[in-house]
């Protein structure tokens, strides 16, 4: 509500859902902007979307999910759609180190709930569907290495410019 009321950007953690953007989030910014008298163009909304274009980006992605899930502080995105019980379990594993089994614990309808997941070239479009009205800017929570991967990353950008 602050951020609405008094900011003039937003960042939303990689760590949500459409759903808790749409439920929460907003209506949260929204509230503050009314209290101000402001529209909501005067908040810049930004956050960064974990992303799955390749078998092999998958691992790493319910790696992250996992992790975050685990914090207690991120509690009311999983608890929005159920999912206290895996978040409390995955923090039982963390305590005890056991983070090789926590990817384990994303069920593939988590996975899609918190990332796109999508052939490279429909990516953009994806991104297009699941952000349109939830953010102005929009970074990817997905692994780089400089010099691997150029073709998908210059596609890619020649997508989201059409």
């Amino acid at each position: 509500r602050l951020a609405g009321e008094l900011a003039d950007g937003f960042v939303a953690h990689p760590f949500h859902t459409e759903a808790y953007l749409r439920q929460v989030l907003l209506p949260a910014i929204e509230q503050g902007l009314a209290r101000s008298g402001r529209m909501r163009t005067a908040v810049s909304l930004y956050t960064t979307a974990f992303v799955v274009t390749a078998p092999e980006e998958e691992l790493f992605v319910r790696s992250q999910i996992a992790f975050y899930a685990s914090t207690p502080s991120y509690r009311p995105v999983m608890a929005l759609h159920g999912w206290q019980a895996v978040a409390e379990e995955l923090s039982g594993l963390a305590s005890r180190g056991r983070w090789g089994e926590m990817p384990t614990l994303v069920s593939d309808d988590m996975l899609t709930a918190f990332a796109v997941v999508s052939s490279p070239s429909e990516l953009p479009l994806r991104l297009r569907q699941r952000y349109h009205g939830l953010a102005d800017r929009l970074s990817l929570y997905q692994p780089f290495i400089p010099g691997q991967k150029d073709a998908f990353w210059q596609a890619y950008l020649a997508r989201m410019r059409d």
